[in-house]
């Protein structure tokens, strides 16, 4: 079989998605202002063979009808949150393998310095960075920028599309292959003829003049993308190497993997050039229902209320305020409809007390180290996808069981690439540390003279 890509799903802040669970006493995350506390998570991965650890990450958090409620703050329910980018020079010199994907907003990072910060990263990672991109939509958020307006969902990925576009002209177009020489002799750093200004004048963002960090082991970071929106969707095929996806059930994953799939073709890439993931949560025990007893544990600790109100921060629905019999599929959002699609067909109670227990969680799979590992690979085997992004209950714990548990049984299945050299995200996924010519950014190397 092939072998499984395999995540870690993280935040900077006290919560990960089960509100009210940082309370456990087998859980850290309040520790995570302290970055021995993450160094500790870096290093549990990279001995286990993760491919990457995954910072979810926005400005906002919850508001309700312009209020705060205090369960927010009294739960840590996104707020306080820090800033993940800051993180990763500090966990890649503590690790040698382990890649990183950093999540930054399409909506409100200025371009030309969200490249700059991800071709350093590229640097100082020796090419173990993904850029996570998202659009945002938030009351919160445009009034912490102070914007006019609150950009509608579908106008939001017209504006990703040119962002993407200016940002692979910067990663790409800038500068050519062999344009650094760094010859003392000479005394010649880079070869000027091959140093090209980027001239972009689009409808939301302009630019003009050279982009001043030189090209890195990746150039253009590896591109992650989740939206299960159409249009979502079809600037994931478009532009996007990893791409999350929603499931709880395999019928309705392998639909997914297939959709992705065709679309990656229409939009003239190969179907193999993304890889599809989906998240995980575990709990190792003696057996099931061992198992079972612990994930009742764990989920004794998730605050309801905060929950509530987690799940209006996301996608602008206060479930409680709604009728119980209200169904799901008949509510509007300019929010995040990946969150409020995983209920089409269900009311408005029935999702809410899913929420309550699961939050964004996908597959919980139960058992012992054995048990999970065959359950994993029977998924990957049914649905084609092509690996998972594990969410932890509490850290470091789960993360340690799933290493010292899971990790050994999917191995003697073949079922993880064997220990290699460290290498290049981009490299570890698909063989080559750079994009392929099938992929957009591409048409933005400089193959002929004048200005791209």
């Amino acid at each position: 079989m092939k072998h499984i890509v395999l995540g870690a799903f993280e935040i900077n802040g006290v919560n990960l998605t089960s509100q009210g669970l940082w309370a456990h006493p087998e859980h850290q995350s309040f520790r995570y202002t302290d970055i021995d506390y993450w160094i500790e998570v870096a290093h549990l991965l990279d001995r286990g063979g993760f491919d990457f650890l995954f910072f979810a990450d926005s400005y906002g958090y919850p508001s309700i009808d312009g209020e705060t409620p205090d369960v927010a703050f009294e739960q840590g329910t996104e707020i306080p949150k820090n800033d993940p980018m800051l993180l990763v020079p500090a966990l890649a010199t503590a690790t040698e393998r382990l890649s990183f994907a950093v999540t930054s907003s399409t909506t409100y990072e200025e371009p030309y310095a969200n490249a700059r910060r991800f071709a350093t990263l590229d640097h100082v990672t020796r090419g173990r960075i993904a850029w996570n991109v998202v659009t945002t939509t938030a009351t919160v958020v445009k009034d912490l920028f102070g914007r006019d307006r609150l950009v509608p969902h579908d106008e939001r990925y017209a504006m990703a599309e040119e962002y993407l576009q200016l940002s692979y002209a910067l990663f790409e177009g800038s500068w050519e292959d062999g344009s650094v020489l760094r010859d003392k002799a000479a005394r010649r750093y880079a070869d000027a003829s091959k140093v090209h200004p980027v001239h972009h004048d689009g409808r939301y963002f302009r630019s003009s003049g050279y982009f001043n960090s030189e090209p890195s082991p990746q150039r253009t970071p590896v591109v992650f993308q989740a939206g299960a929106s159409k249009a979502g969707m079809e600037f994931a095929a478009r532009n996007a190497e990893v791409v999350f996806l929603q499931g709880r059930d395999a019928s309705s994953l392998r639909e997914q993997v297939a959709t992705i799939r065709r679309l990656a073709v229409e939009a003239g890439r190969d179907a193999r050039d993304i890889r599809t993931v989906v998240g995980l949560s575990a709990v190792v025990g003696q057996d099931r229902a061992d198992a079972s007893a612990r994930l009742d544990d764990y989920l004794s600790y998730v605050d309801r209320d905060a929950m509530r109100v987690y799940f209006a921060q996301m996608t602008g629905i206060d479930l409680a305020a709604l009728e119980p019999d209200t169904e799901v599929s008949s509510l509007s959002t300019e929010q995040s409809r990946t969150q409020v699609a995983r209920y089409n067909g269900r009311s408005a109670a029935e999702a809410f007390e899913d929420f309550a227990r699961r939050g964004m969680r996908e597959f919980i799979l139960l058992g012992t180290g054995d048990d999970i590992a065959q359950q994993m690979v029977d998924l990957v085997e049914e649905t084609d996808v092509d690996g998972f992004n594990f969410t932890p209950f509490v850290s470091p714990g789960s993360y340690r069981e799933f290493v010292d548990e899971v990790v050994p049984a999917l191995r003697a299945r073949d079922a993880l690439a064997p220990a290699a050299p460290p290498m290049p995200f981009r490299e570890r996924l698909f063989g080559s540390p750079r994009l392929p010519a099938t992929h957009p950014a591409a048409a933005a190397r400089h193959t002929t003279e004048g200005d791209r």
